[in-house]
């Protein structure tokens, strides 16, 4: 499970004397996604994720967790893309519809900045919304970095919940095996989950704080999410089937 910035390829700040006349076109299209197996989720979006995904948390390179709903069940797949670019489910995951968006922020005073992959095709200076009209951001781009405050915020606050879960000892590595119908097997590495049992080791005064602090509500989203394995395997299954027609 990777957690780096996964189909970002080109990042650059976006400059008022470098990208003045550039212009974004609207786009339904997520391929840029079709080889992501897992995309990192904010704790805001934990509720509707869960319906459709399982969330699990990866461990990054420098050893921090981050929670990630689970899009497919091998490496470079992404069970919700089609063939024509659409996602197939109800809720797509902030992390893809900030895209070819992301924050970063400064070194000197934390201001926000806004930053995109210019290798995006959607990215010309004739048509779509203007990103900046005599220097100033577009009501466009207003949306966009009202967006990305947001979501940089939450970003805070679901690392803070992440390190907490493994501060306690919660989250514990497994594997997702599985078989289809057909009999296919499909593994799934690099996956930590909520160990229940240690869990319910908690004494009082730390499970009271979780449920104060809203994180236990986000625990059992998590815990409930797991059962969506069963959809990836059915989704695969599917996808498995339509390939050899």
């Amino acid at each position: 499970m990777k957690t780096e910035l996964l189909f970002y390829k080109r990042i650059v700040r976006l400059d008022p004397s470098v990208h003045d006349k550039l212009r974004i076109s609207p786009a339904d299209d997520f391929s840029f996604a079709g080889n992501s197996n897992s995309v990192p989720v904010i704790l805001q979006e934990f509720a509707e994720s869960a319906k459709e995904y399982p969330i699990a948390f990866a461990k990054a390179a420098d050893g921090q967790f981050v929670p990630v709903a689970v899009l497919g069940l091998a490496d470079g797949e992404n069970l919700f893309v089609d063939e024509s670019g659409l996602w197939d489910a109800r809720y797509v995951p902030a992390f893809v519809r900030r895209y070819p968006f992301v924050p970063a922020e400064s070194n000197e005073d934390k201001q926000l900045i806004v930053c995109f992959d210019d290798s995006c095709p959607r990215f010309n200076p004739l048509s779509g919304e203007p990103l900046l009209i005599a220097g100033q951001p577009s009501a466009y781009l207003g949306q966009i970095i009202g967006f990305l405050r947001e979501y940089h915020a939450s970003s805070i606050t679901t690392a803070n919940f992440a390190e907490t879960l493994n501060r306690l000892g919660l989250l514990v590595e497994r594997r997702a095996d599985a078989v289809s119908p057909a009999g296919e097997r499909y593994s799934l590495a690099g996956l930590w989950v909520v160990d229940e049992a240690e869990l319910q080791k908690l004494d009082m005064e730390k499970v009271d704080r979780l449920f104060r602090s809203g994180e236990l509500a986000y625990i059992y989203l998590h815990l409930a999410s797991l059962s969506n394995f069963t959809r990836l395997l059915h989704r695969k299954a599917a996808r498995t089937a339509e390939s050899r027609h």
